[in-house]
Protein backbone atom coordinates (compact mmCIF):
# COMPACT_ATOMS: atom_id res chain seq x y z
CA UNK A 1 0.00 0.00 0.00
CA UNK A 2 1.46 3.32 -1.07
CA UNK A 3 1.12 5.54 2.00
CA UNK A 4 1.54 9.33 1.57
CA UNK A 5 4.18 11.09 3.60
CA UNK A 6 3.41 13.11 6.72
CA UNK A 7 1.39 16.25 6.14
CA UNK A 8 3.44 19.41 5.63
CA UNK A 9 1.77 21.41 8.41
CA UNK A 10 3.32 19.03 10.93
CA UNK A 11 6.79 19.23 9.42
CA UNK A 12 7.19 22.86 10.40
CA UNK A 13 6.40 25.00 13.40
CA UNK A 14 3.11 26.44 12.12
CA UNK A 15 0.08 25.52 14.17
CA UNK A 16 -2.41 23.67 11.93
CA UNK A 17 -5.70 25.47 11.43
CA UNK A 18 -8.98 23.71 12.23
CA UNK A 19 -12.44 23.99 10.70
CA UNK A 20 -15.42 22.81 12.75
CA UNK A 21 -18.25 21.74 10.42
CA UNK A 22 -21.61 21.28 12.16
CA UNK A 23 -24.26 19.64 9.99
CA UNK A 24 -27.95 19.98 10.84
CA UNK A 25 -31.31 18.93 9.45
CA UNK A 26 -34.23 20.00 11.67
CA UNK A 27 -31.99 19.89 14.75
CA UNK A 28 -32.84 23.36 16.10
CA UNK A 29 -33.69 21.90 19.52
CA UNK A 30 -30.15 20.47 19.85
CA UNK A 31 -28.03 23.17 18.21
CA UNK A 32 -27.54 25.40 21.25
CA UNK A 33 -25.74 22.64 23.13
CA UNK A 34 -23.83 21.45 20.04
CA UNK A 35 -22.55 24.92 19.10
CA UNK A 36 -21.70 25.71 22.72
CA UNK A 37 -19.66 22.51 22.97
CA UNK A 38 -17.54 23.76 20.05
CA UNK A 39 -17.14 27.26 21.47
CA UNK A 40 -16.06 25.75 24.80
CA UNK A 41 -13.16 23.76 23.32
CA UNK A 42 -9.84 24.24 25.12
CA UNK A 43 -8.32 24.35 21.63
CA UNK A 44 -10.71 26.60 19.74
CA UNK A 45 -11.20 25.95 16.02
CA UNK A 46 -10.22 28.69 13.58
CA UNK A 47 -13.65 28.67 11.95
CA UNK A 48 -17.06 27.26 12.82
CA UNK A 49 -19.52 26.56 10.01
CA UNK A 50 -23.08 25.31 10.44
CA UNK A 51 -24.40 23.65 7.29
CA UNK A 52 -28.19 23.66 7.25
CA UNK A 53 -29.29 20.78 5.03
CA UNK A 54 -32.65 22.27 4.05
CA UNK A 55 -34.20 22.42 7.54
CA UNK A 56 -37.81 23.52 7.98
CA UNK A 57 -37.50 24.34 11.69
CA UNK A 58 -35.78 27.24 13.49
CA UNK A 59 -32.22 26.17 12.67
CA UNK A 60 -31.32 29.50 11.03
CA UNK A 61 -32.59 31.51 13.99
CA UNK A 62 -30.67 29.39 16.50
CA UNK A 63 -27.40 29.75 14.57
CA UNK A 64 -27.92 33.51 14.20
CA UNK A 65 -27.56 33.88 17.98
CA UNK A 66 -23.92 32.84 17.63
CA UNK A 67 -22.94 35.07 14.72
CA UNK A 68 -21.14 37.41 17.14
CA UNK A 69 -18.92 34.46 18.14
CA UNK A 70 -17.88 33.90 14.53
CA UNK A 71 -20.26 31.02 13.77
CA UNK A 72 -21.07 31.08 10.05
CA UNK A 73 -24.39 29.83 8.68
CA UNK A 74 -24.54 28.09 5.28
CA UNK A 75 -27.86 26.96 3.82
CA UNK A 76 -28.31 24.30 1.12
CA UNK A 77 -31.21 22.35 -0.31
CA UNK A 78 -31.76 19.04 1.43
CA UNK A 79 -29.48 16.37 0.02
CA UNK A 80 -28.56 14.13 2.93
CA UNK A 81 -25.71 13.88 5.41
CA UNK A 82 -23.04 13.21 2.80
CA UNK A 83 -23.89 16.28 0.76
CA UNK A 84 -24.01 18.45 3.90
CA UNK A 85 -20.52 17.36 4.94
CA UNK A 86 -19.23 17.90 1.41
CA UNK A 87 -20.64 21.44 1.49
CA UNK A 88 -18.81 22.01 4.75
CA UNK A 89 -15.53 20.76 3.29
CA UNK A 90 -15.89 23.11 0.30
CA UNK A 91 -16.83 26.10 2.47
CA UNK A 92 -14.02 25.54 4.97
CA UNK A 93 -10.39 26.52 4.47
CA UNK A 94 -8.37 24.95 7.30
CA UNK A 95 -5.70 22.24 7.35
CA UNK A 96 -7.85 19.98 9.54
CA UNK A 97 -11.60 19.34 9.39
CA UNK A 98 -13.68 18.23 12.37
CA UNK A 99 -17.32 17.22 11.88
CA UNK A 100 -20.11 17.47 14.44
CA UNK A 101 -23.63 16.23 13.86
CA UNK A 102 -26.01 18.91 15.09
CA UNK A 103 -27.51 16.71 17.80
CA UNK A 104 -24.18 15.59 19.32
CA UNK A 105 -21.76 17.34 21.70
CA UNK A 106 -17.98 17.53 21.93
CA UNK A 107 -16.27 17.21 25.30
CA UNK A 108 -14.00 20.19 26.09
CA UNK A 109 -10.60 18.64 25.27
CA UNK A 110 -11.72 16.88 22.09
CA UNK A 111 -9.81 19.01 19.59
CA UNK A 112 -6.81 19.62 21.85
CA UNK A 113 -6.24 15.88 22.33
CA UNK A 114 -6.68 15.11 18.65
CA UNK A 115 -4.36 17.88 17.42
CA UNK A 116 -1.69 16.70 19.84
CA UNK A 117 -2.18 13.13 18.65
CA UNK A 118 -1.67 14.14 15.02
CA UNK A 119 1.41 16.09 16.02
CA UNK A 120 2.87 13.01 17.72
CA UNK A 121 1.85 10.66 14.89
CA UNK A 122 2.10 12.70 11.68
CA UNK A 123 1.46 9.70 9.40
CA UNK A 124 -2.14 9.40 10.59
CA UNK A 125 -4.73 10.88 8.24
CA UNK A 126 -7.66 10.64 10.64
CA UNK A 127 -7.94 10.43 14.42
CA UNK A 128 -10.93 9.23 16.45
CA UNK A 129 -11.61 8.15 20.06
CA UNK A 130 -14.19 6.83 22.51
CA UNK A 131 -17.72 8.09 23.14
CA UNK A 132 -20.70 8.15 25.46
CA UNK A 133 -23.98 7.15 23.84
CA UNK A 134 -26.97 8.92 25.42
CA UNK A 135 -30.48 7.51 24.88
CA UNK A 136 -33.72 9.48 24.63
CA UNK A 137 -35.73 6.59 26.08
CA UNK A 138 -34.00 6.96 29.43
CA UNK A 139 -31.79 3.90 29.08
CA UNK A 140 -28.47 3.94 30.92
CA UNK A 141 -25.75 5.79 28.95
CA UNK A 142 -23.39 3.42 27.16
CA UNK A 143 -19.64 3.97 27.07
CA UNK A 144 -18.23 2.83 23.75
CA UNK A 145 -14.48 2.38 24.17
CA UNK A 146 -11.98 2.26 21.32
CA UNK A 147 -8.53 0.89 22.02
CA UNK A 148 -5.96 3.71 21.69
CA UNK A 149 -3.40 3.47 18.89
CA UNK A 150 -0.85 5.91 17.53
CA UNK A 151 -1.08 5.41 13.77
CA UNK A 152 -2.18 1.95 12.68
CA UNK A 153 -3.13 0.23 9.44
CA UNK A 154 -6.82 -0.47 10.10
CA UNK A 155 -7.93 -1.14 6.57
CA UNK A 156 -8.85 -4.82 6.97
CA UNK A 157 -10.47 -4.27 10.35
CA UNK A 158 -12.60 -1.42 9.06
CA UNK A 159 -13.86 -3.66 6.26
CA UNK A 160 -15.37 -5.85 8.98
CA UNK A 161 -17.01 -3.03 10.97
CA UNK A 162 -16.92 0.74 11.35
CA UNK A 163 -14.18 0.99 13.99
CA UNK A 164 -13.80 4.77 13.45
CA UNK A 165 -17.35 5.53 14.56
CA UNK A 166 -19.61 8.53 14.13
CA UNK A 167 -18.31 11.57 12.15
CA UNK A 168 -18.63 13.69 15.32
CA UNK A 169 -15.60 11.77 16.66
CA UNK A 170 -13.23 12.55 13.82
CA UNK A 171 -10.52 15.07 13.04
CA UNK A 172 -9.30 14.66 9.47
CA UNK A 173 -6.51 16.15 7.39
CA UNK A 174 -7.88 18.09 4.41
CA UNK A 175 -5.40 16.29 2.18
CA UNK A 176 -7.34 13.06 2.81
CA UNK A 177 -10.32 14.41 0.87
CA UNK A 178 -8.02 15.66 -1.87
CA UNK A 179 -6.60 12.15 -2.16
CA UNK A 180 -9.65 9.87 -1.73
CA UNK A 181 -12.48 12.18 -2.81
CA UNK A 182 -15.60 13.48 -1.08
CA UNK A 183 -18.49 11.70 0.68
CA UNK A 184 -20.63 9.62 -1.66
CA UNK A 185 -23.84 11.64 -1.94
CA UNK A 186 -25.71 8.78 -3.61
CA UNK A 187 -25.64 6.79 -0.36
CA UNK A 188 -28.43 7.50 2.13
CA UNK A 189 -26.83 5.26 4.75
CA UNK A 190 -23.20 4.51 5.56
CA UNK A 191 -21.57 7.44 3.69
CA UNK A 192 -19.30 8.00 6.69
CA UNK A 193 -18.17 4.36 6.88
CA UNK A 194 -17.54 4.34 3.13
CA UNK A 195 -15.33 7.42 3.58
CA UNK A 196 -13.40 5.91 6.51
CA UNK A 197 -12.69 2.81 4.40
CA UNK A 198 -11.28 4.93 1.60
CA UNK A 199 -9.14 6.94 4.02
CA UNK A 200 -7.92 3.80 5.85
CA UNK A 201 -6.87 2.32 2.50
CA UNK A 202 -4.46 5.25 2.01
CA UNK A 203 -3.58 6.46 5.52
CA UNK A 204 -2.96 5.01 9.00
CA UNK A 205 -5.67 5.77 11.56
CA UNK A 206 -5.09 7.16 15.06
CA UNK A 207 -7.22 6.61 18.17
CA UNK A 208 -6.98 8.99 21.13
CA UNK A 209 -6.94 7.43 24.60
CA UNK A 210 -9.91 9.50 25.76
CA UNK A 211 -13.68 9.93 25.52
CA UNK A 212 -14.39 12.71 23.04
CA UNK A 213 -18.13 13.12 22.48
CA UNK A 214 -21.66 12.60 23.71
CA UNK A 215 -23.45 10.77 20.90
CA UNK A 216 -27.20 11.33 21.18
CA UNK A 217 -29.49 8.43 20.26
CA UNK A 218 -33.09 9.45 19.56
CA UNK A 219 -35.84 8.56 17.05
CA UNK A 220 -35.07 11.58 14.84
CA UNK A 221 -31.35 10.92 14.50
CA UNK A 222 -29.80 9.90 11.21
CA UNK A 223 -28.68 6.62 12.80
CA UNK A 224 -32.24 5.72 13.82
CA UNK A 225 -33.06 3.90 10.61
CA UNK A 226 -34.84 0.53 10.38
CA UNK A 227 -32.49 -2.31 11.27
CA UNK A 228 -32.95 -4.08 7.96
CA UNK A 229 -32.16 -0.93 5.96
CA UNK A 230 -28.82 -0.68 7.75
CA UNK A 231 -28.24 -4.42 7.33
CA UNK A 232 -28.64 -4.15 3.56
CA UNK A 233 -26.51 -0.99 3.42
CA UNK A 234 -23.73 -2.70 5.37
CA UNK A 235 -23.70 -5.65 2.97
CA UNK A 236 -23.38 -3.33 -0.02
CA UNK A 237 -20.47 -1.42 1.54
CA UNK A 238 -18.62 -4.52 2.68
CA UNK A 239 -19.12 -6.36 -0.58
CA UNK A 240 -17.93 -3.36 -2.59
CA UNK A 241 -14.48 -3.40 -0.98
CA UNK A 242 -14.00 -6.97 0.24
CA UNK A 243 -14.69 -8.48 -3.17
CA UNK A 244 -11.77 -6.43 -4.49
CA UNK A 245 -9.39 -8.49 -2.33
CA UNK A 246 -7.10 -10.55 -4.56
CA UNK A 247 -6.57 -13.53 -2.28
CA UNK A 248 -9.60 -15.88 -2.29
CA UNK A 249 -8.80 -17.03 1.26
CA UNK A 250 -8.48 -13.47 2.56
CA UNK A 251 -11.67 -12.52 0.75
CA UNK A 252 -13.57 -15.44 2.35
CA UNK A 253 -12.29 -14.68 5.85
CA UNK A 254 -13.22 -11.02 5.56
CA UNK A 255 -16.67 -11.78 4.16
CA UNK A 256 -17.41 -14.19 7.03
CA UNK A 257 -16.13 -11.75 9.65
CA UNK A 258 -18.02 -8.83 8.10
CA UNK A 259 -21.31 -10.72 7.84
CA UNK A 260 -20.83 -11.91 11.42
CA UNK A 261 -20.66 -8.30 12.69
CA UNK A 262 -23.52 -7.27 10.41
CA UNK A 263 -25.68 -9.99 11.99
CA UNK A 264 -24.54 -8.89 15.46
CA UNK A 265 -25.48 -5.23 14.97
CA UNK A 266 -28.80 -6.09 13.34
CA UNK A 267 -29.70 -8.50 16.14
CA UNK A 268 -28.82 -5.84 18.72
CA UNK A 269 -31.03 -3.31 16.93
CA UNK A 270 -33.95 -5.74 16.67
CA UNK A 271 -33.69 -6.46 20.40
CA UNK A 272 -34.46 -2.79 21.11
CA UNK A 273 -37.90 -3.26 19.59
CA UNK A 274 -40.85 -3.95 21.94
CA UNK A 275 -41.19 -7.60 20.95
CA UNK A 276 -37.86 -9.28 20.02
CA UNK A 277 -38.45 -11.59 17.09
CA UNK A 278 -37.13 -14.98 16.11
CA UNK A 279 -35.04 -13.06 13.57
CA UNK A 280 -33.04 -11.45 16.39
CA UNK A 281 -32.31 -14.88 17.88
CA UNK A 282 -31.33 -16.31 14.50
CA UNK A 283 -29.05 -13.38 13.69
CA UNK A 284 -27.41 -13.47 17.13
CA UNK A 285 -26.64 -17.17 16.70
CA UNK A 286 -25.40 -16.66 13.13
CA UNK A 287 -23.11 -13.88 14.31
CA UNK A 288 -21.36 -16.23 16.71
CA UNK A 289 -21.17 -19.16 14.29
CA UNK A 290 -19.83 -17.15 11.35
CA UNK A 291 -16.86 -15.85 13.35
CA UNK A 292 -16.61 -17.03 16.98
CA UNK A 293 -13.18 -15.45 17.59
CA UNK A 294 -13.86 -11.73 17.01
CA UNK A 295 -15.73 -9.73 19.70
CA UNK A 296 -16.84 -13.01 21.27
CA UNK A 297 -18.11 -11.48 24.53
CA UNK A 298 -20.30 -8.98 22.72
CA UNK A 299 -21.81 -11.68 20.53
CA UNK A 300 -22.45 -13.96 23.50
CA UNK A 301 -24.15 -11.09 25.32
CA UNK A 302 -26.52 -10.40 22.43
CA UNK A 303 -27.25 -14.12 22.01
CA UNK A 304 -27.99 -14.49 25.74
CA UNK A 305 -30.34 -11.49 25.66
CA UNK A 306 -32.05 -12.78 22.50
CA UNK A 307 -32.67 -16.15 24.14
CA UNK A 308 -33.53 -15.11 27.70
CA UNK A 309 -34.40 -11.39 27.61
CA UNK A 310 -32.94 -8.12 28.86
CA UNK A 311 -33.83 -8.73 32.52
CA UNK A 312 -31.92 -12.01 32.57
CA UNK A 313 -28.90 -10.33 30.97
CA UNK A 314 -28.93 -7.56 33.61
CA UNK A 315 -29.08 -10.19 36.37
CA UNK A 316 -26.14 -12.02 34.81
CA UNK A 317 -24.11 -8.80 34.66
CA UNK A 318 -24.64 -8.29 38.38
CA UNK A 319 -22.95 -11.65 38.95
CA UNK A 320 -20.07 -10.99 36.57
CA UNK A 321 -17.61 -8.14 37.34
CA UNK A 322 -18.19 -5.36 34.83
CA UNK A 323 -15.49 -2.73 34.33
CA UNK A 324 -16.55 0.67 33.05
CA UNK A 325 -15.30 4.24 33.06
CA UNK A 326 -16.70 7.06 35.20
CA UNK A 327 -20.16 8.44 34.52
CA UNK A 328 -20.59 10.98 31.71
CA UNK A 329 -19.89 14.56 32.79
CA UNK A 330 -22.94 15.97 34.58
CA UNK A 331 -22.43 19.54 33.35
CA UNK A 332 -23.40 18.51 29.83
CA UNK A 333 -26.92 18.19 28.51
CA UNK A 334 -27.83 14.51 28.76
CA UNK A 335 -31.54 14.87 28.02
CA UNK A 336 -33.19 14.85 24.60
Amino acid sequence: MNRPQAASEFRNSREPSISAVITAYNYARFLDTSITSVLNQTHRPDEIIVVDDGSTDDTAQVVAKYAHAGVRYVYKENGGAGSARNKGIVESKSDLVAFLDGDDQWLPDKLALQVEHLRRYPAAGLVTGSEWQIYSNGAEPLWLHRKPVGAADMYRQILVENVVGNPSLTLIRRECFERVGMFDETMRLGQDWDMWIRIAREYPIGVVDATLILFMRHPGSLTARPAWDRYRSNRVIQGKYIRAERSPLSRLRLLLAAQSMNCYYTAAALLEQPAPSWQARSLALASLLLDPTYETKLKLGVLFRAMFGRTALLRLRRLVPYRRTAAPPSEFSLTL
